[in-house]
C-alpha cells in the first residue's frame, strides 16, 4: 500500500465513524472521492492536537458563516451521529450569525430542522432566562472584560471610535445575551468564532480574539488548529491567512 493509499484508508476510516457514508452513484470528477477522503480526512481530520469533537464543533461553524448549507447539513447528521446534542448545534449556528449575519441563522437554522426531522429526533425545547437591558449590558461588559481583559475597549471597542453607535448593541446581545446562553460553554463558543472569522476572513477580529482564546483554555497549539480545520471547507487561503494573523498576535 503506498502513502496516499494509506492516507486514503485512513481517511475514510474517520470519514465512517462520522457516520458519513461512501458517495454512491457517479462521481462528481475522476477521482473526487478518493481524493477527499486523502486530503480532507486523511490529512486534516487525522492530525494530532484536537479532539474529534473540537473539530466537529469548528466544522459546522464554517460552514454557516459561509452558507454551504448542503455540506452544513451532512456535518449536522455527522454532529448528531458522534453524540453532540441537538441544542448544542442551534448554539452554534445562532453564535456564528452574530458574525456572518442574523439571515444566516435563518437558513441554517432550518437545515438542523430538517436534518433532526430526517432522523427522527424531536426538535429541541428549552426555557430561557430573560435579562433586562441593564443587566445585558452589566453581563456584556463582564464578558468583554473577562474574554479580553485590558483590550476590552481598544480598538473599534473604543467609546469615542466611530463603531460606538453600533457597538453598544454588541455588548448587550452578542457579549451579554450570545456569550451567555446556554447550551454551549465559553471554551466551545471560542472554537465557533475562530472558525468563523476564518471562514470569513475577519481580520480585525482574529486579532482581538485570537489571543482571548488563552483565556478560555484553549491552547496555543489547539487555536491553530481550528484554523487548520476550516481550510478544506472554506478555503486554504483563507486559512493560511489566519495563521499567518496567529503567528504575528499569539505568544
Amino acid at each position: 500500500m503506498t502513502a496516499r493509499e494509506d492516507l486514503r484508508k485512513t481517511g475514510a476510516e474517520i470519514r465512517q465513524q462520522l457516520g458519513i457514508a461512501d458517495r454512491t452513484g457517479p462521481e462528481l470528477a475522476p477521482g473526487f472521492s478518493n481524493l477527499t477522503d486523502e486530503v480532507v480526512f486523511g490529512r486534516i481530520w487525522s492530525r494530532p492536537g484536537r479532539a474529534l469533537e473540537d473539530r466537529m464543533l469548528a466544522t459546522p461553524a464554517a460552514l454557516t458563516s459561509k452558507q454551504y448549507l448542503p455540506q452544513l447539513a451532512k456535518f449536522v447528521a455527522a454532529a448528531l451521529h458522534i453524540g453532540f446534542e441537538s441544542r448544542l448545534i442551534q448554539e452554534v449556528m445562532l453564535h456564528c450569525a452574530m458574525y456572518a449575519g442574523v439571515p444566516t441563522a435563518v437558513n441554517s437554522l432550518d437545515v438542523v430542522r430538517g436534518v433532526l426531522a430526517e432522523m427522527n429526533i424531536a426538535q429541541p425545547e428549552a426555557e430561557l432566562e430573560e435579562a433586562d437591558l441593564n443587566e445585558l449590558l452589566t453581563m456584556g461588559q463582564g464578558m468583554m472584560r473577562a474574554l479580553h481583559g485590558e483590550r476590552a475597549e481598544s480598538g473599534y471597542a473604543a467609546p469615542a471610535a466611530a463603531a460606538s453607535g453600533l457597538y453598544g448593541s454588541a455588548i448587550d446581545y452578542l457579549y451579554g445575551e450570545i456569550w451567555n446562553r446556554p447550551g454551549i460553554p465559553h471554551r466551545q463558543r471560542m472554537i465557533c468564532s475562530i472558525a468563523a472569522f476564518s471562514a470569513l476572513q475577519l481580520d480585525s477580529q482574529q486579532r482581538k480574539f485570537l489571543p482571548s482564546a488563552l483565556n478560555v483554555d484553549l491552547s496555543r497549539a489547539e487555536i491553530l488548529e481550528v484554523i487548520i480545520q476550516t481550510g478544506p471547507y472554506t478555503g486554504f487561503p483563507q486559512a493560511f491567512n489566519a495563521l499567518a494573523v496567529a503567528e504575528e498576535v499569539l505568544p
